[in-house]
């Protein structure tokens, strides 16, 4: 009985000391793991440099135009140092420099985060100037997707609803007038294409469009609009319609080669 007490005690004991050592050999891993973590953190933190040789670095690739050097070092300045004092002028120049470089989706965008982090600030109006800026200079051809032009519209008209005695907002008044052309012109062809295809009806809401949209700022279209939308209607069969705005075309617009 004896023995058999002392092989149930050792039978007992070998699950219990597995155990142990299992747990034994995880504690030791995870310092082991946590060691070489440690060790990895140093070596990155040792990779960073101060603060100042980021920003002068930048500033200097600036100067010599290598604008693909400068927005690196002041994306190393801004993401490693976000409280350091020239942090907030590091976030305006990435914009800059993308926007020299022709980057101008990431130029808009880094404009936009300097105005969201900063939203009091006095440089506020100079971003979303060069905002819009970043979304007109990707203005596409007449006929193509014109969101960007109507995204820098939106911006410019913000500026000048924000800002209204800024300097930006005086030279976003010209940018507006040209959007607005470039956006008529291109609602005008759409109508056209439906009405080259005598879809009259479509036609007729495009150009209606125009007149809605833009006849308040009497854009160029303007003349050729109300003569096509005469025409449709009256290659639909609505005479008084057809009357009305070619009235409308010759009263406002005698001197036009339409209203003949």
């Amino acid at each position: 009985m004896g023995k058999e007490t002392e092989r149930g005690t050792d039978f007992k004991s070998v699950p219990l000391r597995n155990l142990i050592l299992s747990i034994t050999a995880i504690v030791v891993v995870t310092l082991v793991f946590s060691i070489m973590l440690s060790g990895c953190g140093k070596n990155v933190k040792k990779n960073i440099l101060p603060p100042g040789v980021y920003y002068n670095k930048a500033m200097r690739d600036s100067h010599n135009k290598n604008y693909s050097g400068a927005s690196k070092n002041f994306k190393a300045l801004i993401e490693n140092y976000p409280a350091y004092g020239k942090t907030a002028t590091a976030e305006i120049r990435l914009g800059d420099v993308y926007y020299l470089e022709g980057k101008y989706i990431e130029s808009a965008g880094a404009y936009l985060d300097f105005i969201h982090l900063h939203p009091r600030s006095k440089y506020v109006p100079f971003a979303m100037y060069y905002e819009a800026m970043s979304f007109y200079k990707r203005k596409l051809a007449v006929g193509r997707n014109q969101s960007p032009l109507k995204n820098a519209k939106a911006v410019f008209e913000k500026l000048i609803s924000d800002y209204p005695y800024s300097k930006y907002s005086k030279n976003a008044f010209k940018y507006i007038r040209f959007i607005n052309i470039r956006l008529s012109e291109n609602t005008f062809f759409t109508g056209l294409y439906y009405y080259n295809a005598s879809l009259w009806k479509p036609a007729v809401y495009m150009f209606k469009t125009v007149l809605k949209q833009y006849g308040a700022d009497d854009v160029p279209v303007i003349p050729k609009t109300l003569y096509y939308l005469a025409v449709c209607y009256g290659r639909s069969g609505n005479k008084k319609l057809e009357a009305r705005y070619m009235n409308i075309l010759k009263t406002k617009y005698p001197k036009s080669r339409y209203a003949e």
